[in-house]
């Protein structure tokens, strides 16, 4: 008979290919670690997941040092700003990444807010009244600012030809850039005809401004050019009366590297205020707008971040510990501590997640600080997770404990609860990893959904639930689709994390090592 078995497996050697042969050769001699790397290896989307969580959690990590601004500092005067228009060449030369600073206009009938791109004058070229050419650059002979004198007119026309006239002259530190020859003639004409305030007139939200106004045909604004004030650095001013404007340039605001800024603690206990990037004030960099209040959505999506991401992981160290603990104590004594424990989970498990979510937040008191709060929310929602794992483990556990291992282990007189941590639970270790990249998704949406319903982080602090709740607004949202980009941040997350966790159960397949 054992003859028999030899020329058997003899045989069966025989027939296997030389890569098969390897491949028997390494499960049955390689490490473990080696085996799951390998079977790992082949999920291409949970290796870009890996990668994709990494730079995640690296780039919130280093938040303050990547963000260009404060996530507190606000600037109302820009709020819902459009993202930066970065430019790299100037008059066709290129000087590198660079941007203008931004202001505010009002449409005199819509009231709708809208910005554009504004500058200080850094050279202006022409002749003055005298009919002396002139040159002034910023910089140089002690000239420390170029303020432009403009006139502005503003006719309104009616539709029986009467109208409304409207002189005002105004100096302007930062110049509008956003229109060619905005000093050179033709003068500059912002108009609204009568069509386009008979579309306005259609709607409700408009009648009542257009009946303050009158019947009016066209609203018309004219701008021109009539002085320049030059100022020096001894604190003396010079003003040019102008017949001709020849030429003209704008001071740029390059996007400087490794700037010194806000101050932070770096890891929560290094001072310092050595940032990435940024940019000289006045000028304001929006990467990706900016929010109702002028704060920087890319700053706010980093520190964002932080609370969104650390949530699943702080939330499933606790959701585990209670949960192996409670369900290796439930599995391995059984009788009446199984009973109590297994309906408590039950009695848990049966309560609406959300009613219970609201529920336990209300409790706490509303004027608690935002470290607190989110304190209490991974703890609001380690509790609701808890007893789903619980009951796996106890499952696993009565299996376990019938093992020889734990027998052996009884015999020798060593006590349940090491027997419980270091036989039986680490042989869940499988479960548990695959099982804990799984539920992170869970924990990140449970604090997105309260924090977008108010009962989760406040301002001012952020997250990414947090952040969304300004997309509530349809109109705001119509505007401002910038709005949405932490929600896209929280979808590649939730993704990213759910294409791991099915990779790291692919990779723990006994089947997929070969066994």
């Amino acid at each position: 008979m054992d003859k028999q078995k030899k020329n058997t497996k003899e045989n069966t050697k025989e027939n296997l290919t030389v890569d098969q042969v390897g491949e028997s050769f390494e499960v049955e001699f390689l490490p473990r670690r080696v085996l799951l790397w390998r079977s790992f290896k082949k999920h291409k989307l949970g290796i870009l997941s890996m990668w994709i969580l990494a730079f995640f959690y690296l780039i919130v990590i280093f938040a303050d040092f990547l963000s260009p601004m404060s996530p507190y500092k606000q600037n109302a005067s820009i709020g819902f700003a459009a993202p930066s228009k970065i430019y790299w060449k100037h008059k066709g030369e290129w000087i590198g990444p660079y941007i203008f600073p931004l202001e505010t206009a009002r449409d005199p009938i819509t009231y709708q807010r809208s910005f554009y791109e504004t500058s200080e004058l850094r050279m202006v070229k022409g002749v003055g009244t005298n009919g002396s050419p002139f040159v002034y650059t910023l910089g140089e002979n002690n000239v420390t600012a170029l303020v432009a004198q403009v006139k502005i007119d503003e006719i309104g026309v009616g539709a029986t030809g009467e109208g409304l006239f409207k002189t005002t002259t105004k100096d302007w530190n930062m110049v509008r850039i956003e229109k060619e020859g905005i000093f050179k003639e033709p003068l500059v004409n912002v108009s609204v005809e009568k069509d386009t305030l008979d579309l306005y007139r259609s709607n409700p939200r408009y009648v009542k401004t257009l009946q303050q106004i009158g019947d009016l045909a066209q609203i018309k604004t004219v701008e021109s050019l009539q002085k320049i004030s030059v100022k020096y650095a001894d604190g003396k001013t010079e003003s040019i009366s102008l017949i001709a404007l020849e030429e003209y340039d704008f001071k740029v605001y390059p996007i400087k590297w490794f700037v010194r800024s806000w101050e932070y603690k770096l890891f929560g206990f290094i001072p310092s205020n050595l940032h990435l990037f940024g940019v000289d004030s006045p000028a304001v960099l929006y990467l990706f707008g900016g929010d109702n209040y002028g704060r920087d959505i890319y700053t706010r999506i980093l520190f964002g971040g932080r609370t969104s991401l650390s949530v699943g992981l702080i939330g499933i160290l606790i959701t585990f510990t209670i949960g192996l603990f409670l369900g290796g104590i439930s599995g391995y004594y059984g009788g009446w501590a199984d009973e109590i424990l297994m309906r408590l989970t039950e009695i848990l498990i049966s309560i609406p997640t959300l009613y219970l979510l609201i529920s336990l937040r209300a409790i706490l008191p509303p004027d608690l600080p935002s470290t607190t709060t989110y304190l209490m929310v991974v703890v609001i929602l380690s509790f609701i997770g808890w007893p789903g794992m619980s009951r796996v483990i106890r499952g696993m556990v009565l299996s376990l404990k019938q093992k020889e291992f734990v027998e052996a282990a009884k015999a020798m007189g060593y006590p349940s609860l090491r027997i419980i941590w270091r036989h039986i639970i680490p042989n869940t270790a499988t479960y548990i990893i695959v099982a804990a990249s799984l539920s992170i998704p869970g924990y990140i949406l449970g604090e997105a959904g309260l924090s977008f319903l108010g009962f989760g982080i406040r301002e001012p602090q952020s997250s990414w639930g947090l952040m969304l709740a300004q997309a509530q607004d349809l109109v705001a949202l119509r505007n401002y689709t910038w709005l949405l980009l932490p929600g896209l941040f929280l979808f590649i997350a939730i993704l990213a994390f759910n294409l791991f966790g099915d990779a790291l159960r692919d990779a723990f397949d006994p089947r997929s090592l070969g066994h």
